[in-house]
């Protein structure tokens, strides 16, 4: 049987010149004893289609509020543009590839988020990941590339956060590893790389403010992806083709490891 990977791409990554190409190869470089499936962002692809329309951003609680418009264009910019430039990267190196949202056989089904704040309009929480679509395409040799665009209440699209999205979908797969790849090396703490940290130190790394900002959302992502039962998270930075096998490498130390 083979082993399970989600890899999480974030759009400000790919938005970078030349990464693109390189995560596809990177994916190719993969080893055939594990299964591949990769969900993504593009938050600054949506903010410039968003500026054209001369619209600006509303945030409540640091969340962009989405709209009846702008969930038009977020729909049309991750599940259409994104989605489409990594399939096609993935299939100019070799690979099957088929770009999915997770509205497609209801892989993603999400309820409204609530927040103090105010009302955010089409933004959801996944509650519940179908993943029969994935299991199709992978029995075919087929590499999904999936948009975290999810089914909201009364048939409608919201916008899932994609690093929330990957954690659902590795949690429901039970995925032997989940890769988040981002624009810094990993956590660091107290101004220095950790190579390992465990769920039961989370916690307290976030209460204590030694994990900070936007990571302390991918770091409580993390620990809940490996306490629902994936094997391990890696949250590491891009340093080319071979950043994917060398965080699946147990002898190669990149970035942060997070396990039980």
């Amino acid at each position: 049987m083979k082993s399970k990977l989600v890899v999480k791409m974030g759009g400000s990554t790919l938005d970078t010149e030349n990464v693109l190409a390189q995560f596809a190869e990177a994916v190719a470089r993969v080893p055939s004893d594990y299964d591949v499936v990769i969900v993504h962002g593009g938050g600054k692809d949506i903010g410039r289609q968003v500026e054209r329309m001369g619209r600006e951003f509303e945030f409540i609680d640091g969340l962009r509020v989405t709209d009846d418009d702008v969930i038009d264009v977020v729909e049309m910019v991750l599940s259409g543009l994104v989605n489409k430039w990594i399939t096609r990267a993935l299939e100019k190196q070799g690979l099957r590839a088929v770009g999915i949202s997770g509205t497609d056989l209801g892989l993603f089904n999400a309820t409204k988020l609530v927040v103090k704040g105010g009302d955010l309009g089409y933004v959801g929480a996944i509650e519940k990941v179908n993943t029969e679509l994935i299991e199709l395409l992978l029995a075919r040799n087929i590499t999904p590339v999936v948009s975290p665009i999810s089914i909201g209440p009364e048939i409608r699209a919201y916008n899932v956060n994609a690093d929330h999205a990957a954690c659902k979908l590795a949690e429901f797969w039970k995925a032997d590893d989940l890769i988040y790849i981002t624009d810094v090396p990993g956590i660091s703490i107290n101004g220095k790389l950790r190579e390992k940290i465990q769920v039961s130190e989370v916690e307290k790394l976030v209460d204590s403010g030694e994990i900070t900002g936007g990571m302390i959302p991918k770091t409580l992502n993390s620990a809940s992806a490996v306490i629902g039962g994936v094997g391990r998270v890696h949250i590491i930075g891009w340093k080319g083709p071979d950043s994917i096998v060398d965080s699946l490498d147990r002898d190669t130390h990149w970035g942060t490891v997070i396990e039980k």
